[in-house]
């Protein structure tokens, strides 16, 4: 079961969540306090910091799995994650934090400062530039 790549990037996109939510949990506790930014201020400010350790995290699990994989896998898995993302996303907003679907749907307002579909994206192509550019290091 371990040797299939997407049950291995399915527990590695859990990682990633759990990660997420603590750096969500660092930005509203810790940074915005600290700084005195507003929440759309403070989300853009460490969306560089969000897509690096995505990318970080898909580059490590790449290049450490010994299950082979091709180009076409790491599409897979950035569709996988952004699925599994999206469906967390609203499945816990809506039951466990009480938002309304129109609450969820308005992070995605690109024209109101909001950073998540950014995130997102990011999150779709990690895995394929990290599968990328562990292919080019092996050339």
């Amino acid at each position: 079961m371990w040797r299939n790549i997407f049950v291995q990037s399915f527990v590695v996109w859990v990682i990633l969540a759990f990660i997420t939510i603590l750096f969500a949990i660092f930005r509203e506790a810790v940074f915005i306090p600290a700084t005195g930014l507003n929440f759309t201020l403070a989300r853009a400010l460490l969306l560089p910091v969000g897509l690096a350790y995505t990318f970080a995290i898909a580059y490590i699990f790449l290049r450490n799995t010994k299950v082979p994989y091709k180009r076409s896998d790491t599409i897979e898995i950035g569709f996988l994650w952004l699925l599994l993302t999206m469906a967390f996303e609203f499945t816990f907003g809506s039951l466990v934090m009480g938002n309304s679907l129109s609450a969820l749907i308005a992070d995605y307002n690109i024209f109101a400062g909001r950073t998540w579909p950014f995130f997102l994206l990011g999150l779709l192509l990690s895995p394929i530039i990290a599968g990328k550019v562990i292919r080019r290091g092996q050339a």
